[in-house]
């Protein structure tokens, strides 16, 4: 069998990503108990502490020339967007559960659908060639050499550093199954990056089973 995760950088990226697969999902019902943990992990939010974590991303940006402005990180991205609105803009079960886990821990972390992509999920260095289509993008772009992203077994790219996400492999409504990316930097923690990976990981299969695994559904 196919490894979920291939690890392809140069060491001195000072990486860290944690990946899993799960089956058996629900994507579009919001149950009580998922509304309440939301809310809880709200209740946890240290912007300081979270700002942390956010300055090992913004140093990556330094070293590969890429505008930490015009290619935010994406618990960068999501702590501006908590700091003007006062929360996170509602998507998908799926996805408000980890971007308010991103919110909370400064990590970046992304899902992508398995029905649409190959695995093993690499994690290295763009070539110069890739094609992209970012979530929200009107059309390709072909990306620079000298970027990490994350690529299936088929050369498509999932996502663009710790920026953005692609949109064919984008979590839906339809959503059962899914890749999720935990990643850190060098200053992470290994040992926390794996906890926050652990426990992300307990919440989805709580909060966001299938159907006829959620009791009065």
């Amino acid at each position: 069998m196919n490894p979920v995760f291939v690890f392809d950088l140069p060491s001195h990226f000072g990486l860290k990503a944690v990946a899993f697969t799960l089956h058996g999902l629900a994507n579009d019902y919001y149950s009580a108990e998922l509304k309440q943990h939301i809310q809880q992990l709200c209740q946890h939010y240290d912007a300081e502490q979270s700002q942390m974590q956010h300055q090992g991303f913004l140093s990556l940006r330094q070293r590969i020339n890429r505008s930490a402005k015009r290619f935010p990180p994406s618990p960068v991205a999501l702590h501006e967007q908590y700091q003007r609105n006062g929360k996170l803009r509602p998507i998908s079960p799926l996805v408000d559960l980890y971007n308010h886990w991103s919110l909370v821990t400064g990590l970046s972390i992304g899902a992508h659908d398995l029905l649409h992509l190959h695995l093993p999920v690499r994690l290295g260095l763009t070539r110069g060639d890739e094609s992209f289509t970012g979530i929200g993008s009107h059309g390709a772009t072909t990306l620079p050499a000298g970027e990490y992203a994350y690529l299936d077994a088929h050369q498509q790219v999932l996502c663009r550093m710790d920026y953005r996400q692609a949109a064919f492999s984008a979590v839906n409504i339809n959503t059962s199954a899914a890749l999720f990316i935990v990643q850190g930097h060098q200053h992470t923690a290994t040992p926390h990056l794996q906890e926050v990976a652990e426990q992300l990981k307990q919440d989805i299969m709580r909060l966001c089973p299938a159907h006829s695994l959620v009791v009065g559904k």
